[in-house]
């Protein structure tokens, strides 16, 4: 890149991210009296204040924000990805076959991070209605892999849904720099038939600039256009046969693509507007003005604190009452109601008990509809997810299905790796399930309790319980330092049972363990190890005997199975001058 080029982005970062909350932020966080000065405003060269005069800085809650912040995380949690093999191809092959493309499928969301495009979704599809995933290409290493690429909504406009929720049709608009498109297109035309140089922001991804751009995207495959140039730039023929190369997660609606919160701007109005009411008129409340009936000594009237005034007798000095400010937050709460209830934010998501007291069965059946609401929001989720799986599958399927690739991706902290070829590891089956656990909806101590009872009553077992909580990642690892405590635990208790029988190697074992507790599974190993038996001094014969045996036999003495050969080595002992004494038959 030559310099002009490389200033001309340095100058559009600049306005991308021009902003005074990081100036603002850590002069509050260092505290002090520039900590005040900066939430106050105070200060004509500090960032606050500009911030102040753009109308930022108003004493309202945002309970629209913080409503979709506390949904987001609870919708925002990626399901568990699982294949099948069909039912009628019920075999060892068929399952071997599903759990590899399984982990491919794994592989490809460990470098699309698919994980974290979830907390997004859970954001955007409340806040917009719907999010969109684009299925493209991308290099990794020294081969390219489909990957799902999460765009930003807002320059999103999808055609007509319908009742599958998947449109056949979208434009994406956006606007870069003239100079970077010429640089991508050099056919763009010379003379643009409009042209604005206003840097801005433009979302998520982070672009700004000067020229529309469109992407239209079909069952054909991608037209990019430029509507300035009135010039189609570029085609990209879509090799799915499935239907276009993107994939739609759409809220649940009536008949039209609505947010959530579409119906509670007029209640977040009022209640910013009342909100702001009740703060000046607790403030006025605060410096009330003070009526004064007859004449003063002197002629001014001393305010504060320590003044002090003289007055005419008969002189009477009052100030009105005001009840205003009661009746205002009376009614900020009364829209606060109306609020929750049209949003489905409900307080408890604040940590806020509904009651002043509450039962187990109360508190559940007020969850229960906060709870369908975000049940209803991961099958939306789930479904586009698994259509987005189906569609990689299909592009890797037809794009690359003789080439042999390997993918990586990470289970806890192990890093596993998978060689697969398309034509024989996918191979047209393009299935795949994304499950939301038993409790996905619940909270991490509804989890715990919940699932308690039920391996208590044997509905569930101890896997399923830790694959429903948060934070058990290597859940196999985790299983098996289980099993070691067990075991361990159980081999104190059977040391401590020899050392009270008067066993000398179990208090030996103690003292060992009491010197040096950093080698307690060695010691413990050392104990328990069974030793091999001794061989008798009969043993010892019969065993030199067969080592003697005829030819043809193997070393040892003649296998056990047959009685002859037995009978043959008691004869060669009797015969060499030892004694035999049959027992009894083994």
């Amino acid at each position: 890149m030559l310099y002009a080029e490389i200033n001309e982005r340095i100058d559009a970062l600049r306005h991308l991210h021009h902003d005074s909350d990081r100036e603002r932020i850590r002069a509050v966080m260092n505290g002090g009296a520039q900590g005040i000065q900066a939430v106050l405003a105070w200060g004509s060269s500090n960032p606050a204040k500009e911030a102040a005069e753009l109308g930022i800085d108003l004493p309202t809650a945002n309970i629209m924000w913080s409503g979709l912040e506390k949904l987001a995380q609870r919708i925002g949690r990626p399901p568990t990805l699982k294949t099948d093999m069909l039912p009628i191809r019920d075999t060892d092959t068929a399952r071997k076959a599903a759990e590899k493309r399984q982990r491919i499928v794994a592989g490809w969301d460990e470098m699309d991070r698919m994980e974290m495009q979830f907390p997004q979704i859970g954001r955007w599809l409340p806040g917009y209605g719907f999010t969109f995933h684009r299925i493209r290409e991308r290099t990794f290493g020294l081969d390219t892999y489909p990957v799902a690429e999460l765009r930003d909504p807002y320059d999103v406009y999808p055609g007509w849904f319908g009742a599958g929720q998947q449109p056949e049709e979208v434009a994406v608009i956006r606007r870069i720099p003239e100079s970077q498109l010429r640089r991508l297109y050099p056919d763009l035309k010379t003379n643009l038939k409009a042209s604005s140089v206003v840097w801005g922001r433009n979302g998520w991804e982070g672009s700004g600039g000067d020229v529309e751009v469109i992407e239209y995207m079909n069952r054909e495959g991608s037209y990019v256009v430029c509507s300035e140039a009135e010039q189609v730039l570029g085609f990209i023929p879509n090799p799915l046969e499935s239907g276009p190369a993107f994939v739609m997660t759409k809220r649940f609606a009536f008949d039209q693509l609505k947010s959530q919160y579409t119906h509670t701007f007029g209640l977040m109005a009022m209640m910013a507007k009342l909100n702001l009411l009740g703060l000046i008129g607790a403030e006025d409340s605060t410096f009330r003005e003070t009526n004064v009936f007859g004449d003063l000594t002197g002629g001014t009237y001393e305010k504060g604190r320590d003044a002090i005034n003289f007055m005419e007798p008969g002189t009477r000095v009052e100030k009105p009452t005001g009840d205003q400010v009661n009746q205002t937050w009376q009614a900020i709460n009364i829209l606060e109601r109306q609020f929750r209830i049209v949003a489905g934010y409900d307080v408890q998501q604040d940590a806020i008990s509904p009651n002043s007291f509450a039962t187990g069965a109360g508190m559940q059946e007020l969850q229960g509809s906060a709870d369908n609401n975000v049940r209803e929001y991961q099958v939306a989720i789930k479904h586009s997810i698994e259509l987005v799986d189906r569609k990689r599958l299909e592009w890797e399927d037809k794009m690359h299905a003789s080439a042999t690739k390997r993918v990586y991706w990470y289970e806890g902290g192990t890093k596993f790796e998978e060689t697969y070829k398309p034509s024989e590891d996918i191979d047209g089956d393009y299935r795949t399930r994304r499950v939301y656990g038993a409790m996905a909806t619940f909270d991490e101590t509804s989890k715990l309790l919940a699932g308690m009872q039920l391996l208590g009553a044997r509905v569930i077992d101890t896997r399923t319980l830790q694959e429903n909580l948060d934070g058990l990642d290597n859940i196999s690892l985790i299983n098996e330092r289980i099993d070691q405590d067990q075991a361990k635990r159980m081999l104190l208790e059977g040391l401590g049972a020899r050392f009270g029988n008067q066993d000398p190697a179990a208090g030996m074992a103690l003292a060992e363990i009491y010197t040096n507790p950093g080698e307690i599974s060695a010691t413990l190993l050392k104990l328990f190890t069974p030793e091999e038996p001794q061989m008798t001094a009969e043993e010892e014969a019969m065993a030199q005997a067969g080592m003697g045996g005829p030819p043809g036999m193997p070393p040892g003495g003649a296998p056990q199975s047959s009685p002859e050969s037995m009978q043959t080595i008691l004869s060669m002992i009797e015969g060499q001058g030892g004694g035999v004494q049959s027992v009894a038959r083994v």
